[in-house]
């Protein structure tokens, strides 16, 4: 009953971004088909524990430990990435995972998709969901204060910005009040990448609007696939 609805459809739903109208009819379906909600009950599980593993990100500019970026209590990382972890080993896997052979080899041997675990606080993804001016503007000034610390520290650090949702509109030509600092961003510091997540342009497509992004950007399938496929290479996450 569900096979026509899209995994792009149900993620747009889970990240608030279909209209009264259509979150209306999809709930009324959901109260009605059992598969279907637990789709839908995978692909927020998956995004919760993305969330709740990192609910306190270190703020930019706050001492370090060593000479690495503070991530928190290592207690609590370390938890945050065994729920994680756990979770994909589960079959909680986001669309790049959910190749059928994949999840059996994952349910089986939890260990053969998993999370590594200390984060490696030299790269670091900054995730914007939010259009307010004050995370389009935070999110760079995030950056902006990793690589100064860096550079004070004598060490290199990578960053990749993950822009979906309404935060998509950091990285739109006709929408980024951003523009100019982005490009001096990219022209300075090529380890500095801006994602832009396909499913939220694809989402603006649908509604008739036209998405035209930043030379800079490059685009991802998913904002939440690219963000597990880093945190299983170990990169740190910060939600900005």
């Amino acid at each position: 009953m569900n096979a026509t609805l899209s995994d792009e459809k149900l993620n747009a739903f889970v990240d608030g971004e279909l209209d009264v109208a259509e979150s209306e009819a999809l709930l009324a379906r959901l109260r009605e088909d059992a598969e279907l909600a637990n789709r839908v009950c995978r692909l927020r599980n998956l995004k919760s524990m993305v969330a709740v593993a990192y609910a306190d990100p270190p703020a930019a500019g706050r001492p370090t430990r060593g000479a690495g970026l503070a991530v928190g209590p290592g207690a609590r990382y370390a938890a945050g990435v065994a729920i994680l972890a756990l979770g994909l080993g589960a079959g909680w896997l986001v669309r790049d995972l959910q190749d059928p052979g994949v999840a059996r080899q994952a349910r089986a041997t939890p260990d053969a998709i998993r999370l590594v675990r200390a984060a490696d606080t030299s790269r670091v993804m900054l995730h914007v969901d939010s259009a307010e001016p004050r995370a389009l503007h935070g999110v760079l000034d995030r950056a902006e204060g990793l690589l100064a610390a860096a550079e004070r520290e004598g060490r290199t650090i990578e960053i990749e910005v993950i822009a979906n949702s309404r935060g998509l509109d950091l990285l739109r030509a006709d929408y980024s009040p951003e523009a100019d600092r982005i490009a001096r961003l990219a022209r300075q510091h090529a380890n500095v990448h801006f994602i832009a997540c396909n499913q939220s342009i694809a989402r603006l497509k649908s509604e008739g609007k036209t998405v035209v992004l930043l030379p800079e950007a490059k685009v991802a399938p998913t904002a939440i696939g690219e963000i597990v496929t880093r945190l299983q290479q170990g990169w740190t996450y910060v939600k900005v």
